[in-house]
C-alpha cells in the first residue's frame, strides 16, 4: 500500500515538482509528506496518522494545485 500511495503522489506532481520526504514527526505520532516546487520555498505538505494517509493527502493537494495552474 505504501508503494502505491507513493506512485500516486509521483503521478500527481505538477511539472517541475518533486517528492522530497516522508517523515514521522518527532513531536507527535503524525507522518508528513512533502513535495517541493521549482521556485525557492514552494512546498506542499500532507499529514496523517499513517504514512499512506499523509501521501494520499499530499496527492490530493497536488492535484488541486496542478488543476489551478493549468486551468
Amino acid at each position: 500500500m505504501l508503494s502505491l500511495a507513493w506512485v500516486r503522489v509521483e503521478a500527481s506532481l505538477p511539472l517541475g515538482w518533486r517528492l522530497m520526504a516522508l517523515v514521522r514527526q518527532p513531536d507527535s505520532d503524525d507522518w508528513q509528506a512533502t513535495a517541493a516546487g521549482p521556485l525557492d520555498g514552494q512546498t506542499v505538505h500532507g499529514r496523517g496518522t499513517q504514512p499512506e494517509q499523509a501521501l494520499r493527502r499530499l496527492a490530493n493537494d497536488l492535484r488541486r494545485l496542478r488543476r489551478s495552474v493549468t486551468g
